[in-house]
C-alpha cells in the first residue's frame, strides 16, 4: 500500500516548517515569500497530496466551504458571475456551495439558514431584500459577508456592483445626442433592488433640465405589454431602455410580434451584453458588464475578510461600457 503524504512530508521535501505548511494550506500568506509559496506549491503538486478537509477544519474551527446565493440562476449575468467566484476560489482551499434563492424570499432566507447550518466560513450574497434587518441572522451571527450586484442600505456588508448610475448618466447624453423625446425603461421591480433603482435615477438625473419625457413600466404587471403599445402611441421619437437580459429579449419579442421596426420606427438599449446582441439584425446595443470580474473580485474580498482583514462596508464600482450598435 503507498505511503499516505503527510503535511511532515510536504514540509521536509520543500525546506520549510509544518508551520508554514499548515499557513499555506489555509491561505494565509502573510509574511510568506512569493519563492516560498510557488515552492511549496510544487511540491504538494509533485508528491500529490490531497489535504484532508475534515481535519483541517477541526484544527482550523473552519469548514472551508463558502456560501453562494443567487437570485435567479438561470440568468446569464448569474453564470458569468459564478464563473468568476468558481475561477477564483478554485485556486484557493474553499469549496464553493451555490444556491438559487429563484427570485422568492422565502427560499432566500431558508437556503441561507441551511448554509449556516453547514457552517460556511463566509457568504457571497445577492440579496433579494434591501434592508439589511431581513438578514439579520447574519449580522447576529458575525458571518462574513459580501454582497454582489445589489446590496442593502444603509450598508452593512461590503458589495461588488456596477457603476449602475454613473453609466445611466452617460447613457441620458446619448439620448439627448441622437434627440429622442421619450424614453420608456421596462424593468422587472425596481423598488428595493439597488441595481435597477441606480439605473432609473441616473437616466433621469442625466436628462435633468432636456425636453426629453421618462415613463417606467413594470414588467412584473401582466399587462405590461399593453401598457407599453398604448405609451407608444403617445410618442413620436421614442427610445426603449430594458434594465436587464431578460427584459431586454421580452422587448425584443413583443416588438417583432407587433411589427414595430428598430431603429426605423424606435430606438432599444438593453443592460446586460450577451453573445446574442450583436448576432441578429440590427445589433442590439447594450451596456455591457463585468459579472465574472465582479464575481472574482467579491471571492477575492470575502477571503480576505475570512482571513482577518476586516474591509469597511462600501461599494466597490466595476466599470461597464456602452456598446453602441444598430439599434440606436
Amino acid at each position: 500500500m503507498d505511503k499516505k503524504i503527510t503535511i511532515n512530508d510536504i514540509a521536509a521535501k520543500a525546506g520549510v516548517s509544518k508551520t508554514t505548511i499548515s499557513r499555506y494550506l489555509n491561505d494565509k500568506f502573510d509574511n510568506m515569500s512569493k519563492t516560498t509559496k510557488v515552492r511549496i506549491e510544487e511540491t504538494i503538486a509533485e508528491l500529490d497530496y490531497r489535504p484532508n478537509r475534515q481535519a483541517q477544519a477541526l484544527k482550523a474551527r473552519n469548514s472551508f466551504l463558502i456560501g453562494v446565493s443567487v437570485a435567479d440562476i438561470s440568468n446569464m449575468y448569474t453564470s458569468r458571475l459564478l464563473k468568476g467566484i468558481g475561477d477564483y476560489f478554485q485556486k484557493t482551499h474553499y469549496q464553493v456551495l451555490i444556491m438559487d434563492a429563484d427570485n422568492n424570499i422565502d427560499r432566500e432566507l431558508s437556503n441561507l439558514e441551511k448554509m449556516m447550518t453547514e457552517q460556511v466560513d463566509g457568504i457571497i450574497l445577492q440579496p433579494l431584500v434591501h434592508q439589511p434587518d431581513h438578514y439579520q441572522f447574519l449580522i447576529n451571527k458575525k458571518t462574513p459577508v459580501v454582497q454582489v450586484d445589489r446590496y442593502t442600505e444603509p450598508f452593512t456588508w461590503p458589495a461588488v456592483v456596477s457603476d449602475n448610475f454613473q453609466k445611466s448618466v452617460d447613457l441620458a447624453k446619448i439620448f439627448k445626442t441622437k434627440h429622442y423625446d421619450t424614453v420608456i425603461v421596462l424593468a422587472n421591480r425596481i423598488t428595493g433592488v439597488s441595481s435597477r433603482m441606480n439605473r432609473y435615477n441616473g437616466l433621469k438625473a442625466g436628462l435633468t433640465g432636456s425636453q426629453i419625457t421618462v415613463h417606467l413600466i413594470e414588467i412584473d404587471d401582466s399587462n405590461w405589454q399593453s401598457i407599453l403599445k398604448t405609451t407608444l402611441a403617445t410618442y413620436q421619437r421614442t427610445a426603449l431602455f430594458a434594465l436587464n437580459g431578460q427584459v431586454l429579449w421580452s422587448v425584443v419579442r413583443f416588438l417583432k410580434t407587433q411589427q414595430i421596426r428598430i431603429p426605423e420606427d424606435i430606438g432599444l438599449i438593453g443592460y446586460d451584453d450577451d453573445q446574442f446582441a450583436d448576432m441578429i439584425s440590427p445589433a442590439i446595443a447594450s451596456i455591457s458588464q463585468n459579472p465574472q470580474e465582479i464575481g472574482r473580485t467579491a471571492a477575492e474580498k470575502l477571503n480576505l475578510i475570512i482571513n482577518e482583514h476586516g474591509l469597511l462596508p462600501k461599494n466597490i464600482r466595476i466599470p461597464s461600457t456602452i456598446q453602441l450598435r444598430d439599434s440606436l
